[in-house]
């Protein structure tokens, strides 16, 4: 019984290692298929339960008015990135505030970057598709950890973004 053991055993495992070597040289291939964006600037954002209180706060800190501003959307020019405030309600009802910062990354090409992160890692994506709101369109990205990365782009020009 022991010896029929092992040998079903030595199988599996010949059979596992023959298998994961093809799904790894599969996965390599496709991510060599697809050129990465240029990412031309970074940012980031918090959640906020009142934009009107969050603009006048970071406003003050930061010592400037906002490149732009939306309804659900506030974002200031902060040493070359873009820092948002955005509504809570609007994009993430269940998360709680604090510690909700998100990395994000200005492409010119949308629906490229889009496509290149379907290629390279499709199950990584939040949401199918692009989110628009107002000038800015944008896609969400969850790393293995759980991690959020947004890439966006302008849909109309702001001067100094």
């Amino acid at each position: 019984m022991t010896r029929n053991l092992t040998k079903h055993l030595y199988w599996i495992l010949a059979i596992l290692f023959l298998t994961s070597g093809t799904a790894l040289r599969a996965q390599e291939t496709d991510m060599t298929n697809s050129q990465a964006a240029a990412v031309q600037r970074l940012g980031v954002y918090v959640l906020s339960s009142d934009l009107s209180r969050s603009r006048e706060f970071y406003g003050a800190i930061f010592g400037t008015a906002p490149k732009v501003e939306t309804d659900v959307f506030i974002g200031f020019d902060v040493a070359g990135g873009l820092f948002a405030v955005i509504s809570k309600q609007t994009f993430a009802p269940d998360a709680k505030l604090g510690g909700n910062t998100v990395p994000y990354l200005k492409v010119d090409d949308i629906q490229a970057a889009l496509q290149h992160v379907e290629t390279v890692a499709p199950n990584a994506l939040k949401a199918p598709g692009l989110i628009s709101e107002g000038p800015i369109s944008l896609f969400k990205v969850t790393d293995p950890d759980g991690n959020i990365l947004e890439y966006y782009a302008l849909n109309t020009p702001i001067d100094g973004l």
